[in-house]
């Protein structure tokens, strides 16, 4: 009878002890949205969101709608950009046109790429000193363009730089003064401000990418990496069991895991991340 007692006991510490571990994400609060597409996350705890025709979304922590702004002329959004601390950013490749909003999501400068500048952007996103960083498809070519100028003020060959890469982007960030590209099954590409490669980095993120300090924030193989800039040691984490996240953002308060239907807001001190 005894040796069946501990047995149980044993049984029953170690199925507490997976319980703990599947549950250690902790409580969290949704934002149900079907049809999402973009999601960004600034330092104050605020998360914006598009859908698929181009409409912005803003919610708090809470997971509370606060805003929305709906542009005049409907079209998917390819880039969406909270995280600077002033601004947000939107490009749509299908429309050609890029938008910076203040905080309270009112345009204060829209525009069209002028086609005498830049042929076919690609991919764009925002950058110090007025500058917006644009891959030019036409001529394969990274631009800098100062949109309070009107015009192109450094102009890379991308496709000397990243020699024999296929330059199919599908990210791009500027963080800390260094532009960082996502390429579909090669790497993350770290380049300078002035447009000089500085290291390629292995990682393949399922969908997007972002940061937290001195961290690279993705997800790959079902798996939260954060991944040291400078050293590219990985710290790795279970995703929950119960939710197939596509995404992943972190700042100082939450961690928010999404795929194409849902957002997940964890607070960070209770999930797996609050050493980061």
């Amino acid at each position: 009878m005894k040796v069946w007692l501990i047995i149980l006991l044993l049984l029953l510490g170690n199925w507490q002890k997976a319980f703990s571990q599947d549950s250690e994400w902790g409580n969290f609060e949704v934002i149900n949205f079907p049809r999402l597409d973009k999601v960004s996350l600034d330092n104050q705890g605020f998360i914006f969101l598009t859908d698929l025709e181009g409409n912005l979304y803003q919610y708090n922590k809470t997971g509370r709608l606060i805003n929305n702004f709906s542009p005049h002329r409907q079209g998917r959004i390819s880039q969406l950009e909270a995280a600077w601390t002033i601004n947000i950013f939107t490009f749509s490749t299908d429309l050609q046109e890029y938008r910076i909003l203040d905080r309270f999501i009112n345009p204060v400068a829209e525009n069209r790429i002028p086609l005498n500048l830049i042929t076919l952007a690609k991919v764009a996103t925002i950058g110090n000193n007025n500058i917006i960083w644009v891959f030019d498809e036409a001529d394969l070519s990274l631009k800098q363009f100062d949109y309070i100028r009107n015009e192109v003020v450094q102009h890379q060959p991308l496709n000397l730089i990243l020699d024999r890469s296929s330059l199919e982007i599908t990210g791009m960030r500027e963080y800390q003064n260094l532009l960082f590209i996502n390429i579909k099954n090669e790497g993350i590409f770290i380049l300078d401000n002035q447009g000089n490669l500085i290291k390629k980095i292995r990682a393949l993120p399922t969908q997007g990418f972002g940061f937290l300090k001195n961290q690279l924030v993705f997800i790959e193989n079902e798996k939260a990496i954060f991944m040291d800039i400078q050293s590219e040691k990985q710290d790795i984490f279970k995703l929950p069991e119960d939710f197939d996240a596509l995404g992943i953002l972190a700042n100082q308060q939450m961690i928010l895991l999404y795929n194409s239907s849902q957002i997940r807001i964890y607070p960070k001190n209770e999930s797996p991340l609050k050493g980061f």
